[in-house]
């Protein structure tokens, strides 16, 4: 008996595997191709993108891809201005792609877009649709819109694009079976007052590679980490703030050093490096090795929607965790258990102190968020809802 087909739409070509996007919907398909087959097509942004080896993983039957180039998006951007287009969306349209899109949708028995950013390419479709949100990227924006670190033009960009963003996630959603959100967080405050959007949507979060990411509880070093792609706006605005207000505080109780790591821009690189006792690696081959040692592991965000990753690979790793309010959100984790919360810099330089001079409590919490993740977030565990949902779609 052939297998149904699903077609996958990425706004980024999913591989190499980095960063929270890719990895979520690489996880997602790696699940669904136990069951289905699956095809992918995607946009490109780069010719090296166009031309990358796809792994030999089992995941894809077949991919396509299709050339965007980045002036072709900001382009598109300026077109979209005056508009009531989100530039989020604006930013990766193209008509090659939305050819290529309807003719393979005619193949499969189900449309799977990843994020609101690729939506468009399948709303009018006439076939089975389950978007994979992720984030209420909305919520975020209206967060960085009210930070003092986002005024002037693109602070202007923020404040306008929240609006558009708000108004087309709660818009597009209707047009699919399904939508999927990393978080209760994002679902509650993009749908808590649409009962229909609100109970066709699931709450799928984020898992994690306990397999890859081995524990190893060794603190040996007067750092803390912090791993992250650095081109996102809310790592970069966490890190900043963590390098600026809570390291001078830190660094009054002895030689500390915070080690960034993950890909990130030049200009932002001498941004971070600016501070005393900031180490930045940029784009490492291997995060345990990198990462092994430290005290802690921080997530300092304050601009964050959905699951915070890094939280789930510090817990793998075996570094007790330090994270502000928002960075919980999605999570179930327990404060003082599986991990400290802290909002303000002297919170937080005291729950590195404490970690550092009680190593039978930094212990704890790393055996209890250990725990914590390979009960809760297995990747296989988290995508069950999804799994059901389209399986009863298809049925």
């Amino acid at each position: 008996m052939s297998r149904k087909k699903i077609l996958v739409i990425t706004p980024r070509f999913p591989y190499p595997v980095i960063g929270g996007d890719r990895l979520r919907i690489f996880e997602i398909c790696r699940e669904l191709s136990k069951t289905y087959e699956l095809t992918l097509a995607s946009l490109c942004e780069s010719q090296s993108e166009i031309d990358y080896l796809v792994p030999d993983d089992s995941v894809f039957s077949s991919v396509h891809r299709v050339y965007l180039p980045k002036w072709k998006s900001y382009l598109n951007c300026l077109r979209a201005l005056p508009t009531q287009t989100p530039l989020q969306v604006a930013y990766y349209s193209s008509s090659k792609f939305a050819k290529l899109v309807k003719n393979l949708s005619k193949d499969n028995n189900l449309v799977l877009p990843h994020l609101i950013r690729t939506a468009d390419y399948a709303k009018d479709l006439e076939t089975r649709k389950v978007l994979e949100m992720t984030d209420a990227i909305s919520m975020n924006y209206f967060r960085v819109s009210e930070t003092k670190n986002h005024t002037g033009i693109k602070g202007l960009i923020y404040n306008v694009e929240k609006n558009r963003l708000n108004h087309y996630e709660k818009l597009i959603a209707k047009s699919f079976d399904c939508n999927v959100l990393v978080s209760k967080f994002d679902r509650e405050f993009l749908f808590k007052c649409d009962k229909v959007l609100f109970d066709k949507s699931l709450v799928c979060s984020n898992g994690v590679d306990v397999e890859k990411l081995t524990f190893d509880f060794s603190p040996s070093g007067n750092f803390v980490v912090f791993i992250g792609n650095m081109y996102s706006a809310q790592n970069m605005d966490a890190a900043l703030w963590f390098a600026s207000e809570a390291m001078p505080l830190l660094r009054e109780n002895g030689d500390f050093t915070f080690k960034v790591i993950g890909r990130i821009k030049p200009e932002n690189e001498r941004k971070l490096k600016s501070y005393e006792g900031v180490i930045v690696t940029g784009a490492v081959d291997d995060i345990v090795e990198h990462a092994r040692g430290a005290i802690a592991g921080v997530c300092p965000v304050r601009l964050a929607a959905g699951v915070q990753n890094k939280i789930l690979e510090y817990m793998a790793l075996g570094l007790p965790t330090i994270t502000t309010t928002t960075g919980l959100e999605g999570l179930e984790a327990k404060p003082d258990l599986d991990i400290l919360v802290a909002d303000t810099p002297p919170e937080i330089v005291g729950g590195i102190l404490r970690l550092k001079s009680d190593n039978q409590l930094a212990e704890r919490i790393a055996n209890s968020a250990n725990q914590y993740v390979k009960e809760h977030h297995s990747w296989a565990g988290k995508l069950r809802p999804l799994n059901e949902r389209i399986s009863e779609l298809l049925s």
